[in-house]
């Protein structure tokens, strides 16, 4: 035990002055420093050398940082400052000063033409984003501050307002805002919400580990987990000594004395606890402010309690209600002190309210009045206009006279226009079975003249194949002609004025005999047809009151089409491809009837689609 306290008090004393060369040469630049620009540089680099170890010099480097800012009107390096003295003070529980420099700094940063002018802005970045990223780093410590005080949702809230401007900022800005979410929920005992924030922040690849792998120590502690607590709170301090993080390494130095206390092992409780109070003070001998003093003396004395060693007991306790009492009034004091500042923002906040208000008001007040002169000045250009269109309203008149009797003239030449498709269509399919009757008709003229020659001839054999193919011919003219004659009695059907006549009819009924009639009526005209076909009837449907033949025209149509589509695809010779036609009859929830007509054929080409509506258009 005795070696290795002494190999991890030599190690921190190379960690705290092994780099003692940095800081030297930095103040022997300061010396020589050409321009203010250059020392500000200085003093910010001094300031974050002493930070994890020394702060108070850290906070004197970045007062003296602030200065020459202030001196040189550089107000993002003066926010920027701000941010880090703040960050002390509410390490040092002052929590009210340090809510001042965040609220001017906030300020500072919220304004776009501060980001023109800097120091400390990398050459190649974007201001708007520089500008962006010291935004997010006040909310983000600021945020800090609401954390101390208790006010955790309020701190929630910057925190998250943190990440919305970081979104913003350069692409090489870090933050801890998960980590610090996830805090403020481990200070509410949320342990589930707390748990996803720290391992949102651990996967982002944070250089916060060790502080990340504290706070899920601590979740696992408290839900029970003694044996994954301790193994995340040993990674927190390998980690820490890793980065030379001597403030992160302290904390883990707790956390693994808190453990082996709750575990109530002597020896190692005793040591952490020790180490703990050892390190936690700064090169000066001061207490540093992540964790308060009396929390140290706290450990000692229950270590000692659980070593059975009466005096140094009763030493820790005395020096932790000490201890304990002067931070409580300090801190007492400091709140006051923060209340008060708080309460004074906000009434600040609300005086800007009012005069936001107030100044509203005028502008609503002489928008008001400037709208009344331009309506009035309006109502003086629609008299005038008035007068004038009264004048132009006879000439319209007589335009409007011309382009009545020019729309007249359109519409008849569309109505002729119609018409001639519409011959056109019939013409088309009249035209196909009056070919085959015609062709078969002169077969047969020169069968005859045949027939005739053969008789003379005496040769009965080749009378009678002749008279066969006679047979036949006569049968197909006879096909070809009940073609035509249903093609006109179909069209003169279609064009035939309905006598309106409505009568209760049975919707089921009618459409499966009118989609087994086109089925057949295809069968018949092409013997290699075939679909598969069904009527999805509803049994629960009235019989309605309609026209049944036109609704058994519009169905004969629909489902001609439908036939026609799926023979279509058919053809295309698609693996694996069945024809399928249905009709569903439904009685919807607000009474209506609905007669759907369904095919997974080739669909309506785009070109056609506009004249699906147009008579004997296919």
């Amino acid at each position: 035990m005795r070696i290795t306290f002494i190999i991890i008090t030599i190690f921190f004393v190379k960690l705290i002055h092994g780099q003692s060369g940095y800081p030297d040469s930095l103040k022997s630049a300061l010396i020589k420093a050409p321009n203010d620009s250059v020392r500000y540089s200085i003093y910010t680099k001094l300031a974050g050398y002493y930070n994890n170890h020394d702060r108070r010099t850290s906070y004197k480097f970045n007062k003296l940082a602030l200065e020459v800012a202030r001196k040189n009107n550089m107000n993002l390096e003066i926010a920027n400052s701000l941010g880090h003295i703040g960050y002390y003070l509410n390490k040092e529980d002052r929590y009210g000063e340090a809510f001042k420099c965040y609220i001017e700094g906030i300020h500072l940063a919220e304004d776009p033409a501060n980001e023109q002018l800097n120091w400390t802005k990398p050459s190649d970045a974007d201001p708007s984003q520089y500008r962006m990223q010291i935004l997010a780093w006040l909310h983000h410590d600021l945020g800090l501050v609401y954390r101390s005080t208790g006010n955790n949702l309020e701190a929630i809230s910057q925190f998250r307002k943190c990440k919305k401007y970081l979104e913003k900022a350069l692409p090489t800005s870090y933050n801890t805002a998960d980590m610090n979410i996830g805090a403020v929920f481990l200070d509410m005992n949320i342990l589930d919400s707390a748990l996803f924030y720290q391992r949102k922040e651990l996967n982002r690849g944070t250089g916060w580990r060790s502080v990340v792998f504290k706070y899920i120590g601590d979740i696992h502690f408290r839900k029970g987990n003694s044996d994954s607590a301790f193994i995340y709170y040993h990674r927190g301090l390998q980690f820490a000594g890793d980065r030379n993080a001597f403030s992160q390494y302290i904390l883990g130095e707790l956390s693994l004395a808190q453990w082996h206390l709750a575990a109530k092992n002597k020896d190692s409780s005793l040591y952490y606890a020790s180490r703990f109070l050892h390190d936690m003070k700064d090169l000066q001998g001061n207490p540093l402010k992540d964790v308060n003093i009396s929390t140290a003396y706290e450990m000692m004395y229950k270590a000692h309690q659980l070593n059975e060693n009466p005096g140094n007991m009763i030493k820790y306790l005395q020096l932790a209600f000490s201890a304990r009492d002067s931070i409580y009034r300090k801190k007492v004091r400091n709140l006051t002190q923060y209340q008060n500042l708080t309460f004074a923002e906000q009434l600040r906040l609300e005086e800007l309210e009012k005069e936001k208000l107030r100044t509203q008001n005028r502008i609503r007040i002489y928008s008001l009045l400037a709208g009344l002169v331009f309506i009035f000045i309006v109502a003086l250009i629609l008299y005038r206009n008035f007068r004038q269109k009264q004048k132009a309203n006879k000439m319209l008149e007589s335009t409007l006279a011309n382009l009545k009797a020019t729309q007249t003239q359109l519409i008849q030449s569309e109505k002729m226009a119609s018409l001639g498709e519409l011959t056109a269509g019939i013409a088309h399919e009249i035209q196909n079975p009056l070919n085959f009757v015609n062709n078969f008709s002169e077969v047969n003229r020169e069968l005859m003249v045949e027939l005739k020659e053969e008789l003379a001839n005496g040769n009965l054999e080749e009378v009678k194949e002749i008279a066969g193919d006679l047979e036949q011919n006569e049968e197909k003219i006879s096909h070809h002609g009940k073609r035509a004659d249903a093609i006109v009695k179909g069209m003169l059907q279609h064009s035939r004025i309905s006598s309106g006549q409505k009568e209760p009819t049975d919707i089921n009924a009618l459409a499966d005999e009118y989609l087994r009639l086109a089925y057949h009526g295809l069968r018949a005209k092409d013997n290699n047809f075939n679909a598969d076909f069904k009527l999805e009837a509803d049994d629960n449907l009235p019989k309605v009151d309609v026209v049944p033949q036109d609704i058994g025209r519009v169905l004969l149509n629909l489902i001609n089409n439908a036939f026609y589509a799926v023979n279509d695809r058919s053809k295309k010779g698609e693996p694996g491809y069945v024809p399928n036609v249905s009709i569903t009859t439904k009685l919807t929830a607000n009474s209506q009837l609905l007669i759907a007509v369904k095919d997974n054929g080739s669909g309506i080409p785009e070109h056609i689609k506009d004249k699906i509506f147009q008579p004997f258009f296919t």
